[in-house]
């Protein structure tokens, strides 16, 4: 079980032969051990054979990393060693903290110097340390303390760290509730046709709360509203270390809970700090007497009762012994093993469906609850025991489950869970459908790996397990990261390469709903935004229904997304003044794990068909000069494209690689942009070292005059009508 004993103490005051004595060997871990392990005793230059120190760093990684791996499985542990530094009992404490382990310092400090002295004298050659290292010893005892949290007892107080049989009869009943697997319906019916919960009766559950089921976290609220309640004992299964994970935003590795618990627990805004609490209070078996008859309850059954339970495994406890499969055999040697008033009660594994009463003194609670099964239930009273099985009638339905195991299987699956563990993406749902995109802190970090990048109207569908609609994967400008500086670019490009014209609105997306059989209309970032709305009103003003309802089934049919770039200059104008509002047809996508785009002529060629305007394609540039030779072209201040002022460029080479080139004129009038949002709130800027041209001090002149008459305030808010209006003053 999860005890750790720490021995404290100098060499030679009995530590090794008090864990000889009682019989603790087998469970110990001695530093001086593992230090022979590492080397033989060494000659010392009086002659003397003794212990080398100078692995010492090698001996305590390798203490560690033992005792940490017999901490994952909850083997109780002693560690013989001197432990006499604060700072390294905090260690043991805080690996402790994240085990659940209960610990306890074993104080030999006591033992007279002089007696430790004496038996130093008295040891092997190669055991024995010179005075002055136990002198050293006592002054760190005298000095530096146990932390709190470690409970220090005598030699003699063995007993009161291992676990006891406890007597329940004064309980009225106890009821036993086995795996319940977030189906919360059966649960309650059981509890409400034994009256409700009773102050006078015991209520053991024997874990695995959560997963499989509908009803996750209705069952994680209700054991949350019941966890402190003295007549509750939780016993913890191996789901539960799920929710220990989760309530630590650590990474799980089970795909049930990424894909199906941990959302429903997310939704229904269950709090992490109050999981933990609960997690902290699920005990690894229960073991009583009622009544004269003696009680081994555990989540997955154990073959005996040893005369110490203390010394079985908390991962025997929740995992049972032996194989799953070996369940019947565990239940047999249980039955011969113990004298007659000796029950085992248990859940987890059940692979032949044995019936609840069919191993005489052996209960399996374990009937399938989450498939359609049964709740079951043992209740043990002065007047007997009582079986109970509860038909769950919420449940997943068997095609619910094919489902949702494609989703598991699935590619999407490891999409999923990989970017929801990533701190730098964020999801937001609308039910089966969750968009992924990059948060503003993996801007400002530049945190851009391969599920960053990606996350950038990406769309998925929870349930099926498929992408549902996609924009581009993010690319760069040129010169934004290491790899698009020109001298990269001039050897990571592949020739020849096309420069489109770069329009100047939002993205927006357009897939289709399976569920309603319609256009799926998005944004990079929503379904349901006011940006939505109006590329949704720009769709039905710029196409007509009939090609609406062409483009709703050509899309389901190929199971693409259509990206469009949405001009909108009644609501929205940008930086780029155009005439009218525009949609412009940017690429068509295909809706899976890579970006996979259709070709230009293709793509035009399906605009044309609905009547669609698409991306204009100035240019080929078939080699390096002659891109090196456009590029400072368009770069030029006065640069304009065919006479118009544009944002820029998207460049593609032959490989699919893309990064994009935004314009001098289209950066300054941005740059204004944020003049205008300070000037309107304080009326000045306090950089006006980045007012680098006449333009621009010209330009913050006019906005700080129109802010004292307060006539800025009347004028248009956007920075295309400003900038109209600041030129005709000029005029």
């Amino acid at each position: 079980m999860r005890i750790l004993l720490l021995l404290r103490g100098a060499p030679g005051c009995g530590k090794t032969t008090w864990v000889e004595e009682n019989g603790l060997k087998n469970y110990t871990l001695s530093s001086d051990d593992i230090r022979i392990m590492y080397q033989s005793p060494v000659m010392g230059i009086d002659g003397q054979m003794k212990i080398s120190q100078d692995n010492d760093d090698a001996v305590w990684k390798t203490l560690f990393r033992i005792l940490r791996s017999r901490m994952q499985r909850g083997d109780f542990t002693a560690v013989d060693a001197t432990n006499a530094r604060t700072s390294e009992l905090n260690r043991y404490k805080e690996l402790c903290a994240e085990y659940r382990y209960r610990v306890y310092c074993v104080d030999f400090t006591t033992v007279p110097i002089e007696e430790v002295k004496r038996r130093n004298a008295e040891r092997e050659d190669f055991r024995r340390v010179p005075e002055r290292v136990i002198d050293t010893m006592y002054a760190r005892f005298a000095t530096q303390k146990v932390p709190s949290g470690i409970k220090v007892i005598r030699q003699d107080e063995l007993d009161t760290v291992w676990l006891a049989k406890r007597d329940f009869s004064h309980y009225r009943a106890v009821h036993h509730i086995g795996d319940i697997h977030g189906c919360h319906t059966a649960l309650q019916e059981y509890l409400a046709g034994e009256g409700g919960m009773k102050d006078d009766e015991l209520y053991i559950f024997v874990g695995d709360y959560i997963d499989r089921g509908t009803e996750n976290a209705e069952v994680v609220k209700f054991l949350l509203s019941i966890m402190d309640r003295q007549n509750v004992l939780l016993l913890e299964g191996n789901h539960e270390k799920n929710l220990w994970l989760w309530a630590n935003e650590q990474g799980i590795a089970d795909r049930e809970f990424e894909l199906v618990t941990k959302p429903a627990l997310e939704e229904a805004g269950i709090d992490r700090k109050a999981v933990r609490n609960l997690y902290r209070r699920f005990a690894q078996c229960a073991y009583y007497s009622y009544d004269g008859n003696i009680y081994l309850v555990t989540h997955a059954g154990l073959s005996a009762i040893p005369g110490n339970l203390s010394f079985v495994a908390t991962e025997q406890m929740v995992m049972g012994v032996g194989k799953y499969e070996d369940v019947e055999e565990v239940a047999e040697a249980f039955r011969k093993s113990t004298p007659e008033n000796c029950f085992q009660i248990y859940g987890h594994r059940n692979l032949k469906q044995v019936p609840l009463t069919a191993e005489g003194r052996v209960f399996n609670l374990e009937g399938q609850v989450e498939y359609g099964g049964s709740l079951r239930c043992l209740r043990i009273g002065h007047d007997g025991i009582r079986p109970a099985e509860i038909r769950n009638r919420v449940f997943r339905t068997p095609e619910e489950r094919e489902e949702q195991s494609r989703l598991a299987e699935s590619s999407v699956a490891d999409l999923l869970i990989s970017m929801r563990h990533n701190k730098y993406i964020m999801e937001k749902k609308y039910g089966n459908l969750s968009s992924f995109n990059f948060t503003d802190e993996a801007f400002y970090d530049k945190a851009w790996d391969s599920q960053t990048v990606r996350a950038r109207g990406l769309y998925l569908d929870t349930v099926r397990g498929k992408v549902a609609a996609r924009a581009y994967d993010k690319f760069f400008n040129i010169g934004e990261r290491e790899e698009t500086r020109m001298d990269r670019l001039q050897r990571r490009l592949c020739f020849p390469v096309t420069a489109y014209v770069k329009e100047n609105g939002y993205l927006g997306i357009v897939s289709y709903d399976e569920k309603e059989d319609a256009l799926l209309v998005a944004c990079k970032f929503t379904l349901d935004s006011l940006f939505v709305e109006r590329l949704k009103e720009m769709l039905a003003a710029k196409v007509s229904k009939a090609h609406l309802e062409e483009m709703k089934d050509y899309i389901r049919e190929n199971d693409v997304s259509f990206i469009f770039e949405c001009v909108d200059m009644e609501h929205d104008p940008h930086v780029i003044e155009y005439p009218e509002s525009r949609l412009v047809l940017l690429d068509i996508v295909k809706n899976s794990m890579e970006s996979v785009k259709y070709g230009y002529d293709q793509m035009c060629d399906v605009a044309d068909r609905f009547g669609l305007m698409h991306k204009e394609k100035p240019c080929e540039l078939p080699d390096w000069q002659t891109f090196f030779d456009w590029y400072h072209e368009i770069r030029r201040e006065d640069y304009e494209y065919r006479g118009q002022k544009i944002e820029g460029f998207v460049i593609e080479d032959s490989s699919g690689y893309m990064v994009k080139v935004k314009l001098y004129y289209y950066n300054f009038w941005k740059q204004m942009r944020a003049v205008v949002k300070e000037v309107s709130k304080k009326g000045f800027i306090a950089n006006t070292a980045m007012l680098t041209t006449p333009v621009a001090n010209e330009f913050y002149g006019w906005l700080r005059e129109k802010y004292d008459t307060g006539e800025l305030k009347r004028l248009p808010k956007d920075i295309c009508g400003l900038r109209r209006k600041f030129f005709d003053d000029k005029v």
